[in-house]
């Protein structure tokens, strides 16, 4: 393979910011607050918002067990005078500089109290620095999108695309900030044939699997069969990765019995795939490794494609391009956190990461 060397530097750290955000929104931030006049609710119910969002924010992005201890700790605890604080005692203008942005809706006020809905968007850098300040380790980027193909069984039986309460469940909400967003599918026009039947779904039927993954462009599909007997909800299913060989891996997931409504359950659901992924990709390790590699490709949209990888992946820090010819280009990365972590985040990503004999590490199109 012969190289052209390249007079072009790629820095990655500084491509947009936005490539990373999804996971720093917070929508359907209810506030409320009554005061002596609509000014004073109207400031009160921000301040609670602002805080309200930062809370959740710190909960989607770092794990329990890492916040104990710090000012980002969201659990109540006793003071060293022995009183019970409530949890998160983040100073509030340390939140309010965290904050990039506010949407407000469902706006309805009198002359002592203020209600509204609010939409928080927080600014990446910022809060990487506060996390950095506290010693409190995060994630910073989202996995791919899963598609959740939710199979209710009732009376009649089985039904997926058809109204039924655990598929609106997941339609009345929204996973897509979530570190793993979720997708619920729509369902296809009349004129057009199901991709996949419920009972398709439960028989892990591959070539509906397949199909299915190819209609909606995501390879990450969790059929999730939900009923009700004898009063109680249960819920469980199987985790589908349909590989771009066509080949089919599948893993279980519960069943869990569920505590509350369906849209709990859903809920649930997402969380559990959140503390699963912030594990495998949680930064403990601040400091930054250099690494050569070469990247393969056999045209300009894979080139595309494996140049998103690497800069969606937020172990990476920066990127300098050294040669480029028409199906390769040697790169030095510099990254974050562990080699492993660096390797899973990239897989998420449809990209493999492996050593070759004569190229040394190599980046390329998962197979």
């Amino acid at each position: 393979m012969r190289f052209i060397i390249a007079a072009l530097s790629l820095s990655l750290a500084c491509l947009p910011a936005a490539l990373a955000d999804d996971p720093y929104t917070i929508s359907g931030v209810e506030i409320d607050a009554t005061a002596d006049n609509a000014l004073q609710a109207q400031t009160a119910a921000m301040g609670q918002g602002q805080a309200a969002a930062a809370r959740r924010l710190i909960e989607r992005l770092t794990l329990a067990e890492d916040r104990v201890g710090t000012a980002l700790e969201l659990d109540s605890r006793l003071s060293p005078e022995g009183e019970m604080e409530t949890g998160l005692t983040l100073d509030p203008v340390i939140i309010a500089e965290m904050i990039a942005g506010l949407q407000i809706s469902n706006e309805q006020r009198s002359a002592t109290r203020y209600l509204a809905e609010l939409e928080v968007t927080f600014d990446p850098r910022t809060v990487r620095r506060v996390m950095e300040a506290y010693g409190v380790p995060f994630v910073e980027s989202q996995a791919r999108p899963l598609l959740v193909l939710p199979v209710h069984e009732g009376e009649g039986g089985f039904s997926l695309w058809d109204d039924n309460p655990w598929r609106t469940a997941w339609t009345e909400q929204t996973f897509d900030n979530a570190l793993t967003p979720v997708l619920v599918p729509d369902r296809p026009a009349s004129s057009v044939r199901l991709p996949i039947t419920p009972r398709q779904a439960l028989q892990l039927d591959e070539a509906a699997l397949v199909n299915t993954a190819s209609m909606y462009g995501i390879n990450r599909i969790a059929i999730l069969r939900a009923g009700e007997r004898d009063g109680v909800r249960r819920f469980g299913g199987y985790l589908v990765t349909v590989e771009p060989t066509g080949e089919i891996i599948t893993d279980t997931w519960g069943p869990q019995v569920v505590y509350g409504g369906w849209s709990d359950a859903a809920r649930a659901f997402v969380t559990d795939r959140e503390d699963d992924w912030k594990r495998r990709s949680v930064v403990r390790d601040l400091e930054t490794t250099s690494l050569r590699v070469t990247v393969l490709y056999g045209g300009l949209e894979e080139w595309n494609r494996l140049q998103e990888a690497l800069s969606r992946a937020s172990l990476v820090q920066g990127a300098q391009l050294d040669a480029l010819s028409r199906d390769g280009a040697r790169m030095t990365v510099d990254f974050r956190g562990a080699f492993e972590q660096l390797v899973s985040e990239l897989a998420e990503r449809g990209a493999t990461l492996e050593e070759h004999p004569g190229l040394g590490w190599v980046v390329l199109s998962a197979r």
